[in-house]
C-alpha cells in the first residue's frame, strides 16, 4: 500500500512539474519576441509537447503577410514544423497537416516549403500529396529554374505519390522543361510506373507521333521501366501505325511515322515482346514498301526484318519465304539486290529453323549470289529442324 501511495504521489509531482513546465513554455511563447519564441518552441518540443508549435504555426499564418520575409520568421517556421513527429501529434494530426498545407502554400520561403515537404515524407497523406502535385506543375507550367524546393518535392512524389503525381513528373520529362534535371525525374516516376501502367498507354497512344518516339525512347531508357511496360506500348503504338487508315500528307508526318515504326519494332525484339508477334508480321509488308520507296535505307531494312524474326510466329516463316523468293528471281532476272539484306533475310529463315523455308534457301545456294551469301544459305539449311 505504501508502494503504491509513493508511486501515486511521483506521478503526481511529475504530472504537475510537465504542466508547469508545458504552461511555462506557452507563456514564454507568448510573451517572448521571435527568438523567445524559438526557445519556448523547442523546449516545448523536447519534453514531448507539441502544444506550442501549433500555436506557433497558427501565429506564422496569421503574420505571414506581414512577416514572411523575415529571416528570425522563418527560423521559427523551421524550428516549429521541424518539432513535429509521429508521436507528439498522435490525437491532432489533421490540425497540424492542415496548417502545415496552409503555410506551405502562402510561404515563399524555400527552407519552411522544405521542412514541410520533409514532414509531409514521414506523415504523408492525400491533401499533402496534391499539394505538392500543384506545386511542382506550376513551377512546370511556369518553366522556373529548378531549385531544392523542387529537388525535394520531385522525392517525394516518387517516393510518396500518386497517379497524379506520375503524370505530372512523366509530362516534366516528355516535354523536356528542365533537360539537365531529366535523370532524376526520370529515376521518381520509374518509381511508380508499374502502378501506373494504363497511364502509360492512354498517354503514348493518344499524343502525335513525335511525342510517341519521345515517350518510347524515354520508357526503353528508364532502367525502373519494366520491360513489359516498354514492350506493350510499342505493340500498341506499333498496331495503330500500321492500322492507320488516314493518308499522310505532310512529309515530316510520314518521316515521323517511319521512325516510330521502326523504333517499336526495335523495342519488342529487345523486350522479347512475343505478344506483338502478329502485328510484328503484318509490319514486314508495311517496311519493304517503304524500302522499295528508299524511304528507309538498307540498314534499316535489315535491322527491322532482324527484329521482326526476333518475335516471330508461324505465318512470319511465310513472309520472308515468301520475299526471299522474290529476292532470288530479282537476282535471276540480273536486278541484284542489297546483300546485307538478303543475308537478314537468309539469317533470320535459319534462326527460326522452319523447314518450310528449305526450298528457297536452298534456291539461294545455287544463284550467282556473293560468296558470303551462299554460305550463309548452306548454314541456314543445316539449323532447319525436320
Amino acid at each position: 500500500m505504501k508502494r503504491i501511495i509513493a508511486f501515486a504521489v511521483t506521478m503526481t509531482a511529475f504530472l504537475l512539474s510537465f504542466a508547469e513546465e508545458k504552461n511555462s513554455s506557452m507563456v514564454e511563447f507568448y510573451r517572448g519576441n521571435i527568438k523567445d519564441k524559438i526557445s519556448a518552441v523547442k523546449k516545448s518540443s523536447e519534453s514531448g509537447d507539441s502544444s506550442v508549435a501549433v500555436k506557433s504555426i497558427e501565429f506564422l499564418i496569421d503574420t505571414n503577410e506581414v512577416l514572411a520575409n523575415d529571416e528570425d520568421y522563418n527560423a521559427l517556421a523551421e524550428v516549429s514544423i521541424r518539432s513535429f513527429n509521429s508521436r507528439n501529434t498522435v490525437g491532432n494530426e489533421k490540425q497540424v497537416s492542415a496548417h502545415l498545407c496552409s503555410l506551405f502554400r502562402m510561404t515563399e520561403s524555400q527552407r519552411v516549403k522544405i521542412a514541410i515537404i520533409d514532414f509531409f515524407n514521414t506523415m504523408p497523406n492525400g491533401e499533402a500529396i496534391q499539394m505538392i502535385n500543384d506545386f511542382f506543375y506550376k513551377k512546370m507550367q511556369n518553366h522556373n529554374p529548378v531549385d531544392d524546393t523542387v529537388i525535394r518535392a520531385v522525392e517525394f512524389m516518387g517516393q510518396k505519390g500518386n497517379a497524379a503525381s506520375f503524370n505530372r513528373l512523366f509530362i516534366a520529362d516528355i516535354l523536356e522543361v528542365w533537360p539537365e534535371f531529366s535523370p532524376k525525374i526520370a529515376e521518381c516516376y520509374g518509381n511508380l510506373a508499374e502502378e501506373n501502367r494504363r497511364e502509360i498507354l492512354q498517354m503514348i497512344v493518344s499524343v502525335p507521333a513525335d511525342k510517341k518516339i519521345v515517350i518510347l525512347n524515354k520508357l526503353n531508357a528508364n532502367p525502373k521501366i519494366s520491360k513489359k511496360i516498354c514492350g506493350e506500348c510499342a505493340e500498341n503504338v506499333l498496331s495503330s501505325v500500321i492500322n492507320k487508315g488516314e493518308e499522310v500528307k505532310s512529309k515530316e508526318k510520314k518521316e515521323d511515322l517511319i521512325t516510330l515504326e521502326l523504333l517499336c519494332l526495335e523495342t519488342v525484339a529487345k523486350t522479347k515482346w512475343t505478344r506483338a508477334s502478329v502485328v510484328a508480321t503484318k509490319a514486314f509488308e508495311k517496311v519493304r514498301g517503304e524500302y522499295e520507296l528508299k524511304e528507309i535505307s538498307d540498314e534499316q531494312f535489315t535491322k527491322a526484318i532482324s527484329n521482326i524474326s526476333s518475335v516471330a510466329n508461324s505465318d512470319t516463316v511465310v513472309v520472308l519465304s515468301s520475299y526471299l523468293d522474290f529476292l532470288n528471281k530479282s537476282t535471276e532476272s540480273g536486278q541484284a539486290p542489297a546483300k546485307d539484306v538478303v543475308l537478314s533475310v537468309i539469317n533470320s529463315l535459319g534462326e527460326l529453323g522452319d523447314n518450310r523455308a528449305f526450298d528457297f534457301i536452298y534456291a539461294a545456294t545455287s544463284l550467282d549470289y556473293p560468296d558470303d551469301v551462299v554460305e550463309a544459305a548452306k548454314s541456314s539449311i543445316t539449323k532447319l529442324k525436320w
